[in-house]
């Protein structure tokens, strides 16, 4: 009891930073609850709350094809970088093999290549096979990962020798060791970098923007920058387009808190 007195003000502190950082979602969340006559009306809390900002957003504008396309592309962005960032993490930190720390130095290096670097010879080159837009262009780009790769080859470092050495006394092979081994293992840090990842997918801008012509094929983040030219004084509507396209983001982070954590905390405890 003594302990918690003495803390309270470290909690009143971080209590108010919280609600600090999150004054501008819930100043966006009131603003999509209020009918237009009632969005300039003071105070936090929506006098008259309602949903027919979000019922316009979905009605007039597409945006749940901007939705579907931006999750489609998200989880298979997701899907990809797990599985080539499991597989070099795994041959980068527990197979012995020429090379090996060359092949990690290089994807520790990519870490510092800006995106911009890239961006031209990547849309060059995606023009060149007629990807332009399709979904193709906004995933294949971007199924693998230096930042996975580092994360789970430090998260697999941190796993006991004892397991590995049990399942080839077990007579297990390299792939069987991944998989009843290191992936069960690593599901702190998949979860992390899963989240890590959906995250970056959903939210990118640019890249989608320059690769999609048409409608059908562009995604949430544009359909926000669409709306805006189109509602540019009714942003309540504006507002309610934000909220659906923050939503699946922030519920991923939600989900997956608990393992993100955990991940990136122990993915660096050892070198």
């Amino acid at each position: 009891m003594g302990r918690r007195k003495r803390l309270w003000p470290t909690y009143l502190l971080a209590g108010g930073y919280a609600l600090l950082l999150l004054l501008p979602l819930l100043t966006l969340l009131s603003a999509s609850l209020r009918p237009e006559g009632d969005l300039y009306a003071p105070g936090l809390l929506p006098p008259r709350p309602s949903l027919e900002a979000y019922q316009e957003a979905l009605t007039k504008f597409p945006l749940g094809r901007f939705l579907l396309n931006s999750l489609l592309v998200s989880s298979l962005i997701t899907l990809g970088v797990l599985s080539t960032s499991l597989l070099a993490a795994y041959a980068l930190a527990r197979l012995r093999f020429l090379g090996r720390e060359a092949l990690f130095g290089l994807a520790v290096a990519l870490l510092l290549v800006p995106g911009e670097v890239t961006f031209l010879p990547l849309y060059l080159l995606v023009d060149r096979l007629g990807w332009l837009d399709s979904y193709l262009a906004l995933t294949v780009p971007f199924l693998a990962s230096p930042l996975g790769v580092l994360l789970l080859r430090q998260f697999l470092r941190t796993i006991p020798e004892d397991y590995f050495d049990a399942a080839r006394i077990d007579g297990a092979n390299p792939w069987q060791m991944l998989r009843h081994v290191a992936l069960p293992l690593s599901a702190p840090a998949l979860g992390a970098l899963a989240a890590l990842t959906f995250i970056g997918a959903w939210n990118m801008y640019l890249w989608p923007l320059v690769v999609t012509k048409s409608r059908e094929m562009q995604t949430a983040q544009i359909a926000v920058n669409f709306i805006l030219n189109e509602e540019v004084a009714r942003w309540n509507v504006v507002a309610a387009a934000a909220i659906l396209v923050l939503l699946p983001s922030l519920l991923a982070f939600l989900l997956a808190q608990r393992a993100f954590v955990r991940g990136i905390a122990m993915g660096g405890l050892k070198g």
